[in-house]
């Protein structure tokens, strides 16, 4: 999923591909590994091509500030208008309304789905939180399994 960020008014555009232990990140077409190590409320840890890496991170809508190795970095993150969410189209990609994990996935591609059918649970800040089908359709394709941690607006599921 590509995310596009402005520090001090530069655009920085990063591709992130969950991988189960972490994320592939592409940017200006190098790729790394992340594995993450731990997660905690405002922190990330995380192996970076086998290198540990400590993030502390605090968030208010599209800022980002992410303090690195002594420096705090204040990040802007670009939305984009033609991403759809959950809700907005009868078919297409269902995101995820905020951070959290995969609690359960109750489809496999190619299953028939329903209006309000729960496709799959994700646990956020202690709360459960529905992904339902908007519309009838088919699930063409599922990016997460179970324990997988998204990210907001991370792709879940495309319905055709």
């Amino acid at each position: 999923m590509k995310h596009t960020f402005t520090h001090q008014g530069q655009s920085y555009e990063l591709d992130l591909t969950p991988n189960g232990t972490g994320y592939r990140v592409t940017y200006q077409g190098q790729t790394y590994e992340m594995t993450r190590q731990d997660t905690a409320p405002g922190k990330i840890t995380f192996l970076l091509n086998g290198r540990p890496v400590a993030l502390h991170i605090a968030a208010d809508r599209d800022l980002r500030w992410v303090a690195v190795a002594g420096r705090t970095y204040q990040l802007k993150r670009e939305t984009r208008s033609h991403r759809a969410h959950a809700g907005d189209t009868p078919q297409g990609l269902l995101h995820a309304p905020m951070p959290g994990q995969v609690r359960a996935v109750n489809v496999q591609v190619g299953d028939p789905v329903t209006k309000g059918q729960t496709l799959l649970l994700l646990e956020a800040m202690k709360m459960e939180i529905r992904i339902q089908a908007p519309a009838d359709g088919t699930v063409a394709k599922i990016t997460v399994k179970v324990g997988d941690q998204v990210e907001k607006e991370q792709t879940l599921i495309e319905i055709t």
